[in-house]
């Protein structure tokens, strides 16, 4: 389980995320929406340590992560995709969606094949 606890996160002095809450259970797809401009791309990257967060903790499978690196989280099986202007053209939102599960499952992830055989059924 991805656990967020009171998370905030500045850019100069630009709150850019007050006091963030948010569990995600393990096995479950979740979704983050919002219009441009709120903080979903912030967040993603605070959860994954390419940005630091001023406040809060950030807790994976029960281990606090909010201060380790990016490569360690990436190693428990926490792993972002990002879209990118440039990969839109060439990628679809399925091919995005399957990145994820194949890199996290290189390093101790969730389950690949119950996740492919989730993104199969919904195509």
């Amino acid at each position: 389980m991805l656990e967020v606890d009171n998370l905030n996160q500045y850019y100069g002095g630009s709150h850019i995320l007050r006091d963030v809450n948010m569990t995600v259970p393990e096995g479950k797809l979740t979704v983050l929406l919002g219009r441009n401009g709120v903080g979903k791309t912030t967040l993603l990257r605070c959860l994954m340590g390419v940005v630091p967060t001023k406040t809060g903790t950030i807790t994976w499978r029960g281990a606090k992560i909010s201060s380790i690196h990016t490569h360690a989280r990436v190693a428990s099986g926490l792993a972002y995709v990002p879209q990118g202007r440039a990969s839109s053209a060439v990628s679809s939102s399925k091919r995005t969606c399957w990145s994820a599960p194949r890199a996290a499952s290189h390093h101790r992830g969730f389950p690949i094949a119950s996740t492919i055989s989730f993104l199969s059924s919904k195509t």
